[in-house]
């Protein structure tokens, strides 16, 4: 794994709708056009590592843990492994860029966490 590459266990994922109303950004604004681009790098052009595990390494590894540590040298908690998706996202870039001085990242990770924490039962 890449060290820019980012890893967001979630246990579901948003329509763009929700992404952009949790960020609190109006439809057709220039924001709204940024942020897409953003959804699109977390829930659309990302990789599940789960489906991933499940449609092609699961008689390889053991568990799915083992295949996060062993193949892609990923360590998460039991609670993170439980999600629904395991989304790697490669080296985010545009307003994600941690070498951007205004990047988002923080921003937008603590609001996908509030979304998700919303929608638990």
């Amino acid at each position: 794994m890449s060290d820019r590459d980012l890893i967001l266990p979630t246990s579901r994922i948003p329509s763009v709708k929700e992404f952009l109303d949790i960020l609190h950004i109006k439809p057709a604004s220039f924001a709204a056009q940024l942020f897409t681009a953003v959804y699109n790098q977390f829930f659309s052009w990302s990789e599940d590592l789960r489906v991933e595990y499940e449609r092609y390494y699961c008689v390889e590894y053991p568990t799915f843990a083992n295949y996060l540590e062993l193949a892609h040298e990923i360590y998460l908690d039991p609670a993170e492994i439980g999600k629904t998706h395991i989304l790697k996202i490669k080296s985010p870039g545009g307003v994600l860029d941690e070498d951007y001085d205004e990047n988002v990242m923080n921003r937008v990770v603590d609001c996908i966490k509030k979304l998700e924490g919303g929608h638990e039962s």
